[in-house]
């Protein structure tokens, strides 16, 4: 299927939708695309969403509610055939009553902040272009990514922030040899800080399976954020994409990189540039309908083992959660639970702890990266910098028909802000399948916030209504 060279959907609750609905199908995977010499569908979808406090909706690319009433249309082509994947996806967005802006630090970029963005915008979404012999090649496109065994959060690469120009090399869906499958991947994205200053994300995900009981699978996620600072010479630019397609594959210390001329003179290796690095581990269980994961990040780079050993865990960030499906009669039952931490690390060494306050934000804090947004929003978790994020999930489900229901506590600013905020989120999505080639969503969900906008004592209630139909020609 299409999803195979995408690993999934990026966006989270597709994803899960899609998982949920295998599941439901016997554990067969739905068949997105036959096993034909090529296949061709187009789409049509409409969204219309309405909220009264402030912008809202998480993890679902471009569509985001930058004012009080939002509507979304966009048309699909999927074409597909031995050698190449083609998707485009234009859409246009048109928001009224816009909600206020007020960007400071990393802090107000977070979703339930405004946006600098005007109320009526055209662009593309997870469109791109591979071509591949056996799933492995070259892709260009205007993409999201989800680098996360979460439903929910991604440390390093998140479908939060709209689609992103991406140049991508490497392998679209996953190789098997005997009982174990491996892919990996190397992306670049080149765009404009909102100074105008020419920035590069550029990245290297990987995984590896063990096909057993359970399924093993282990991963690991290394992104920089590198800019053009001005450095010019005889007219031209010092760093490019291709500089920056080559951060990922350069030794992980400080000291083994001292001599590159990306490093700063006088230091042990350090360089300009903003690095986040994640590993995962993933437990799926078969006989049980059970997937349990843990991954781990960190957004400072070290100099050597020493400074990693003495170090390990005052950037540490990290994301637990569990997924589990049962049989309930004639319906399906979903269970799903995720926690993510971004915040600070209580415990230093004060034999190595070399900075003035230990509540200095790490992930996400750097101005001249805008935050790690692209276009106003964040690109990792959408909690940020210096929070933590918890959800429960559950779902109740047939062959044409999915209910879900989502209890969500989040914090912002936890260490570093004076009054942080407080969310507290109930959600609740309906999926329909009207015909095999139409569907409705529908989701309601009341969200309110403690200390908005870091004030003490200030309160934003937030009520939603999210009305989706797509319609497939196939």
């Amino acid at each position: 299927t299409i999803y195979e060279y995408q690993n999934l959907t990026p966006y989270p609750i597709q994803r899960i939708n899609y998982e949920f609905q295998s599941f439901i199908n016997n554990n067969n995977a739905i068949p997105l695309i036959e096993n034909t010499s090529s296949y061709f569908n187009l789409s049509f979808k409409y969204q219309f969403a309405i909220n009264d406090e402030h912008s809202n909706i998480d993890n679902n690319g471009a569509f985001f509610t930058y004012g009080k009433t939002n509507y979304y249309n966009s048309a699909r082509l999927t074409y597909m055939n031995k050698n190449i994947i083609l998707e485009i996806e234009p859409y246009n967005i048109n928001s009224k009553s816009l909600f206020k802006s007020n960007k400071r630090n990393a802090f107000d970029y977070t979703n339930n902040h405004g946006s600098y963005f005007n109320n009526a915008q055209m662009g593309l979404r997870q469109s791109q272009i591979i071509i591949h012999y056996n799933g492995i090649g070259l892709g260009y496109g205007y993409i999201n990514h989800w680098w996360s065994p979460g439903f929910h959060s991604s440390i390093t690469l998140s479908s939060n922030a709209p689609s992103i120009e991406t140049y991508s090399i490497g392998s679209f869906k996953d190789i098997y040899i005997g009982k174990y499958s491996f892919g990996a991947k190397i992306v670049v994205s080149p765009f404009f800080s909102t100074l105008n200053l020419p920035l590069y994300l550029s990245g290297l995900t990987s995984h590896l399976t063990y096909h057993s009981n359970p399924a093993i699978t282990v991963g690991f996620n290394r992104l920089f954020q590198s800019a053009d600072y001005g450095k010019h010479q005889n007219g031209e630019s010092t760093w490019s994409l291709q500089d920056a397609a080559r951060l990922v594959i350069q030794p992980l210390f400080g000291q083994s990189k001292r001599n590159l001329p990306s490093t700063i003179p006088g230091t042990p290796g350090f360089d300009e540039w903003d690095e986040i690095l994640t590993g995962f581990i993933n437990f799926k269980f078969p006989d049980k309908n059970l997937d349990i994961y843990f991954e781990l990040g960190s957004d400072d780079s070290r100099g050597n083992l020493i400074d990693l050993k003495a170090h390990w865990d005052h950037t540490l960030g990290y994301l637990i959660g569990v997924k589990k499906y049962f049989d309930f009669g004639k319906k399906k039952l979903l269970f799903a639970s995720e926690y993510l931490s971004t915040k600070g690390s209580n415990t230093f060494n004060p034999k190595f702890w070399r900075m003035k306050d230990p509540n200095t934000p790490n992930y996400y804090n750097k101005a001249g990266y805008d935050y790690y947004t692209y276009k106003g929003r964040i690109i990792g978790a959408h909690s940020g910098s210096s929070s933590d994020d918890l959800i429960t999930m559950v779902g109740l489900g047939d062959k044409k028909s999915m209910f879900y229901v989502s209890y969500n506590l989040e914090r912002h600013g936890i260490k570093s802000m004076l009054y942080p905020e407080y969310k507290t989120e109930l959600n609740f999505t309906y999926y329909y399948m009207l015909k095999h080639n139409q569907k409705l969503l529908v989701t309601l969900e009341y969200e309110k916030i403690n200390n908005f906008g870091f004030i003490s004592r200030e309160v934003s209630i937030n009520k939603l209504f999210w009305f989706g139909y797509i319609i497939s020609l196939r």
